[in-house]
């Protein structure tokens, strides 16, 4: 039998690790490509509830739905001489 030469045994070492360091760095690639969609996905869900709830704010804050409901509660606009403007 022939002896194997060192610096054959080096080559293959170097190309091993070469390739474990690919498929590694694949797999990680692929990992957080999965992550980053994941998270995209729940970012749209959060977006669409922010505008969803930014169209509630709006009509809870509609100066027409507080004047009904103030007339209901019996509030009244104040007469003159009611209200005192305090500055600063």
């Amino acid at each position: 039998m022939s002896k194997i030469k060192p610096y054959l045994i080096i080559m293959i070492f170097i190309i091993s690790l070469t390739g474990i360091f690919y498929v590694w760095t694949n797999m990680e690639s692929m990992k957080l490509g999965y992550e980053i969609n994941k998270l995209e996905t729940i970012k749209a869900g959060l977006v669409h509830k922010n505008k969803r709830l930014l169209i509630v704010k709006a009509s809870l804050a509609s100066p027409a739905r507080i004047y009904k409901i103030a007339k209901k509660l019996g509030f009244v606009y104040p007469k003159e001489g009611q209200v005192i403007m305090i500055h600063e």
